[in-house]
């Protein structure tokens, strides 16, 4: 398992991008953490604009231990807890990152 933020970044991505079969111009991975669960939630833009539903139960566990090794290291750097994330994924690449502490009132956004 990854053990940097940067390749546990790529490992969730991947995944992502893995998940949706058609073409795409955004997904949008929701990201929940309590205690030691891990809740996932998510949409995808089709490239005409319209919203669907991504289907998280075709994301593959790794995606599930990357966010919770994400977690851990995020912790161990000395950032503070967070509790939910966003993660915004571009067909290039390019992904936005938003992190929401236990009482919702920061949010951290990360791009790349």
């Amino acid at each position: 398992m990854a053990e940097n933020a940067e390749d546990l970044y790529h490992s969730i991505g991947q995944a992502l991008a893995d998940c949706v079969a058609e073409p795409w111009s955004e997904i949008r991975l929701h990201i929940d953490v309590i205690v030691n669960s891990i809740g996932l939630t998510g949409e995808y833009l089709r490239e005409n604009g319209a919203l669907t539903d991504l289907d998280v139960r075709q994301l593959d566990h790794s995606v599930t231990r990357a966010i919770r090794q994400f977690h851990k290291v995020s912790h161990r750097s000395g950032n503070a807890s967070w509790m939910g994330a966003d993660f915004i994924l571009r067909p290039d690449g390019q992904f936005q990152l938003k992190l929401t502490d236990d009482d919702a009132s920061r949010t951290e956004s990360r791009d790349a």
